[in-house]
């Protein structure tokens, strides 16, 4: 039986027959309980792999980058056609791939650019394409992902500078101003959306419409209590979030930059933000400490909390708690935008 069949098998066996046929008990923490899918398939994800709870132990971060390509295709089809166009940038520090994304049914609202998460190591456009093509069918708007250069061949700011260089191409592209153009990423991307709005408000620039953040990376110091409490056996691990801070950073420094650390406050004006966060994932913490700090400077935020989830739900919707719970949070997203 080849894997897709079997995953298309487990995809359609509904829970109380799962419960039936494993004798699992739900996982409680924090008096979270952790949808039960997502419970057998982190079992079976563990059969597969061990997934990336040390990436230190891989000889280089090539060979992490193929082992994850092995992964399970756990994305969903999207609802409608769409349709991708490829181009490529030249900047300064090189060339840059953007896959567009165009549905089938558009409506007028704004463009949304889109960073890929991977703990700014792994990932691309190929890793979250399955995934784009769900947000632009379920949104009907246009989605433009961006291919930033990866650490540590690449260590900060050299993401934050393709970011910016893909912001401005993208406004001259749909002429458009940046502020009609909305900011998307999950995780390292989350943070890389963050840190771009950041950066355009410390400097005085144009800022984008708003910026949607999915279990953003913002702490390097990986000490929250969620980091400890969902440590290992959770997709990610406190290990791995060390580790990838650890390839982004340039130099200390970077600690006492609030472009590059998000726990500090940076004074300034940034974006609507909408905060997505999930309760069985390390960076939950975090990414609610962000929500509460743009609050207390003023800033309109709104955060969603499922608590029953993981990290890296909306990349798989195969199972029927991410796909709902991404579904959810899109249809808000879509209030971000005009």
């Amino acid at each position: 039986m080849t894997i897709k069949l079997f995953l298309k098998i487990f995809f359609s066996i509904p829970v109380w027959l799962l419960r039936c046929m494993t004798f699992k008990k739900s996982i409680i923490i924090n008096n979270q309980i952790l949808d039960f899918q997502t419970q057998i398939f982190l079992g079976l994800q563990s059969l597969q792999a061990d997934g990336l709870d040390d990436p230190s132990l891989f000889d280089s971060p090539q060979e992490i980058r193929e082992f994850m390509m092995e992964g399970l295709p756990l994305s969903s089809s999207p609802g409608m056609p769409i349709k991708t166009i490829d181009h490529v940038l030249t900047s300064e520090f090189g060339r840059l791939a953007i896959r567009e994304y165009r549905p089938e049914k558009m409506g007028s609202i704004s463009p949304i650019l889109y960073f890929h998460g991977g703990g700014y190591v792994l990932g691309g456009i190929e890793s979250h394409d399955a995934a784009l093509q769900f947000f632009a069918a379920e949104m009907g708007v246009k989605i433009f992902s961006l291919d930033y250069r990866l650490a540590p061949e690449n260590k900060f700011p050299s993401s934050l500078e393709d970011a910016n260089f893909a912001l401005e191409w993208l406004s001259k592209e749909l002429n458009l101003p940046i502020s009609e153009i909305s900011l998307c990423g999950d995780s390292a991307g989350g943070h890389l959306s963050a840190s771009l709005s950041t950066f355009r408000a410390i400097n005085n620039l144009e800022l984008p419409l708003s910026q949607c953040l999915i279990y953003p990376m913002t702490d390097p110091s990986c000490n929250s209590k969620s980091q400890i409490d969902f440590k290992s056996g959770f997709l990610l691990s406190q290990k791995a979030m060390i580790w990838f801070w650890e390839q982004l950073m340039n130099s200390r420094d970077n600690l006492h930059d609030p472009v590059f650390n998000l726990t500090i406050d940076s004074n300034k004006t940034l974006p609507k933000t909408l905060i997505i966060t999930a309760g069985f994932d390390p960076l939950s913490d975090e990414g609610e400490a962000y929500a509460r700090l743009l609050d207390n400077a003023g800033n309109e935020v709104q955060q969603i909390h499922y608590p029953h989830l993981i990290h890296g739900f909306v990349n798989m919707t195969a199972l029927k708690a991410a796909k709902d719970a991404t579904k959810d949070l899109l249809k808000t997203y879509k209030n971000f935008l005009k």
